[in-house]
């Protein structure tokens, strides 16, 4: 997996990237270096109008050469998979100006596909699934089995070098059957600022011992 961090000065840069001919979107990532197309990618985006960085999965689908003679630029196009529809619209959002500032993502997500269990805690069985990513504030499991929103919920991951489970504790916050992208949207529900440390500890081992996984 190969990381690219895309720097925007302002969101009219980022839209002036955008390639809006792919089927969800995608960007223009100037770069000399060059990648094989249909190799998987997460990009790194940074722009001022986001409160942290952004990550986003895709996929190369094409290499440019760049030409000076002809002013343009060497190049990738970087086609987002489905599942990022929403970061997506987020980043799009918040390029144009149409995102209040309450709505703005406080935690960065990171994108991985760690194996997970989740339940109701009024429910004895365990639901396998993946996680899609995962930050302080929350996560997002790959599943075509829903509950209700507003909903707890009990996750259960076995954190990078660990051999035991840890549990976390959240609220459904929504819901999506929309193919490619269906899942649960968890909110995290810390009852003290212990409990936030060891959110916060957990994301930074899934990203340093557990790389994001494509």
């Amino acid at each position: 997996m190969e990381i690219l961090v895309a720097r925007y000065r302002s969101g009219e840069e980022l839209l002036d990237h955008y390639l809006g001919s792919f089927l969800y979107g995608g960007l223009f990532y100037s770069t000399r270096k060059v990648v094989e197309p249909g190799r998987l990618v997460v990009m790194d985006i940074r722009m001022p109008a986001l409160p942290d960085y952004t990550l986003v999965r895709g996929m190369v689908a094409w290499h440019r050469r760049g030409r000076r003679s002809q002013g343009t630029r060497a190049g990738l196009g970087i086609e987002f998979l489905a599942s990022e529809q929403q970061t997506r619209d987020y980043l799009l959002s918040l390029a144009r100006g149409n995102l209040e500032p309450d709505k703005r993502r406080r935690h960065r997500r990171l994108p991985t596909e760690l194996r997970v269990d989740w339940r109701v805690p009024s429910e004895a069985s365990r639901r396998p699934a993946y996680l899609g990513d995962i930050g302080a504030g929350g996560l997002f499991i790959r599943t075509r089995e829903t509950v209700p929103e507003g909903t707890s919920i009990v996750v259960e991951l076995v954190p990078p070098g660990a051999t035991a489970p840890q549990a976390l504790e959240g609220r459904v916050a929504w819901t999506s059957a929309e193919p490619g992208t269906e899942g649960v949207g968890v909110e995290f529900r810390c009852r003290d600022l212990g409990g936030m440390r060891r959110l916060r500890e957990l994301v930074r081992r899934i990203e340093k011992d557990g790389a994001p996984q494509l």
